[in-house]
């Protein structure tokens, strides 16, 4: 009796493995990357140290909104923050929830392709989002980094869609909340959710999506964040919204329609399946929302009501990225809403032709990526964990960490234009409003707002870096942009160090 019920599970393994087998690879492969590259990923000057920066700061008591500039939802933070709390403030907390979700990430997606696809498109799907994402060399990766949020609201989302496609509603509901309060982009779920739902449940799945927004907006709460505190910051997001700088990054990103730039889409398309080296033309997904658009009003009529509720939801929650789907932005993100749909969509050969090209495809980038990350060998160190960078810049920054860990340890320091990095390695803290000045936030808030800061708050230590933010239409701090800033700084503060001529460090002058 015993032996029998170990053959059936046995055999009841072996139909699960026979199944799921590219599953299980895919996530092995994860596994080996994260291995093999641990360190290596996010950018050291870039955005990927306020998410091990900011909830450091709210578990020694600063508040979101209130005492820290942000602007994003604030689930990702209390997700790390509570990490932080359990596990220690260490970049591996970081690096592990992004494995986890990664892993998470993958199950769900591949549970939803099983059951429209063939194997060789979902193989396909799983290397293309291997080599795009789980190896992306840049801050738009999943083990560290631009924004937490987006990482959790991708694991969310996949989750929520599997979920309603076994119509468990108010779990898709709620799941669907958690991604929203994670990343505004994952709004556009909730009305493919209405769609395919319908009057199922309906009150049962509405309590279950606005949940997750009282959870986390009572959390706030209790660690002091006031209504008005909330105001402003949704106010202060607005203002960036219109902005003049977003628009030119926007703009250099690709991120938002160019008719100017079809032309060029159109060469390198050329150039991509001819092909003329490969990795240059990575905007090629750029074409991926208008040919997912054309193939359902061709394909609306033959489409089942959970075909329809996945094209639907692709395209609402590609809206925004749809002229960022490229391996190097954070449209990287959404690409399983691209590729589930446009796959989901062809038939026949066309959908095999497909699948055999995204392998190509994604042997070329994986290998690309692979080698940017292996030419990060310089290795910053720490208690607080370890990240491996570019040796042109790690050797500058490692200085700075260093000079910067032998002033007191409560001395302010800030970095302009910007790099948490000093601040998370050296335990010194930045100030929480203006922890950075790239070109957006000199707009957003004016000069005067931010010398009146100074004036009042002024940093122990202020460093000026030569880094080049281009991408918003303007080059160096103290130049071009933040000029009145960087001459109240020279005017306040004495010069004490000088760093490659990249980086120069300023002390405050003594009343």
């Amino acid at each position: 009796m015993i032996l029998l019920r170990f053959i059936k599970k046995v055999l009841k393994l072996s139909d699960l493995i026979k199944k799921y087998w590219i599953l299980l690879i895919s996530e092995i492969l994860i596994l080996i990357v994260f291995c093999l590259f641990y360190g290596r990923f996010g950018d050291i000057m870039v955005d990927s140290f306020r998410e091990a920066y900011i909830p450091e700061q709210m578990l020694n008591g600063s508040i979101l909104y209130k005492d820290i500039f942000c602007i994003y939802p604030p689930l990702g933070y209390l997700i790390n923050e509570f990490l932080y709390k359990i596990f220690g403030v260490n970049l591996y907390v970081i690096y592990f929830s992004g494995l986890i979700s990664a892993l998470g990430i993958f199950y769900f997606l591949n549970k939803i392709l099983n059951i429209f696809l063939d194997k060789l498109i979902i193989a396909g799907i799983n290397l293309f989002l291997i080599a795009g994402l789980i190896l992306s060399p840049n801050v738009f990766n999943i083990f560290l980094p631009y924004s937490s949020g987006i990482v959790y609201g991708l694991l969310f989302s996949m989750a929520s869609i599997y979920f309603a496609l076994n119509k468990k509603f108010p779990l898709a509901y709620l799941l669907c909340g958690l991604a929203i309060c994670s990343k505004a982009e994952f709004l556009f779920l909730f009305p493919a959710l209405l769609y395919f739902s319908k009057k199922e449940s309906f009150l049962k799945n509405i309590l279950a999506f606005i949940s997750p927004f009282f959870a986390v907006l009572g959390i706030l709460l209790i660690q002091g964040i006031r209504p008005s505190d909330l105001l402003t910051a949704l106010y202060t997001i607005q203002l960036i919204g219109s902005t003049d700088t977003l628009q030119n990054f926007y703009f250099s990103m690709g991120l938002v329609p160019n008719i100017a730039h079809v032309p060029l889409y159109l060469i390198n398309f050329v150039k991509f399946i001819l092909p003329i080296n490969w990795s240059l033309y990575q905007e090629i997904l750029i074409w991926g929302f208008p040919v997912m658009a054309i193939l359902f009003a061709f394909r609306y009529k033959n489409l089942s009501v959970r075909e329809r509720f996945l094209v639907i939801l692709s395209i609402l929650v590609s809206l925004k990225v749809f002229f960022g789907l490229t391996i190097q932005s954070y449209g990287v993100y959404f690409l399983p809403f691209c590729l589930l749909p446009i796959a989901l969509l062809l038939k026949g050969n066309f959908r095999k032709v497909f699948g055999i090209l995204l392998i190509i495809w994604a042997l070329i980038i994986g290998f690309n990526n692979a080698k940017i990350l292996s030419a990060k060998n310089y290795i910053l160190d720490s208690s607080r964990g370890i990240v491996k960078v570019d040796p042109s810049i790690g050797k500058s920054i490692d200085e700075i960490i260093r000079f910067v860990n032998s002033v007191p340890s409560n001395s302010t320091v800030v970095v302009y234009p910007e790099c948490l990095a000093v601040n998370y390695f050296s335990e010194r803290k930045s100030d929480n409003k203006f922890y950075s000045l790239i070109p957006l936030y000199i707009e957003t808030f004016g000069e005067e707002t931010i010398l009146k800061r100074l004036e009042k708050f002024p940093p122990d230590y202020i460093i000026v870096s030569n880094y080049d933010t281009f991408a918003y239409g303007y080059s160096h701090f103290g130049k071009d942009y933040g000029v009145k800033t960087y001459e109240y700084i020279i005017k306040n503060y004495n010069k004490t160090k000088e760093f490659n001529d990249s980086y120069k460090v300023y002390y405050k002058n003594p009343a």
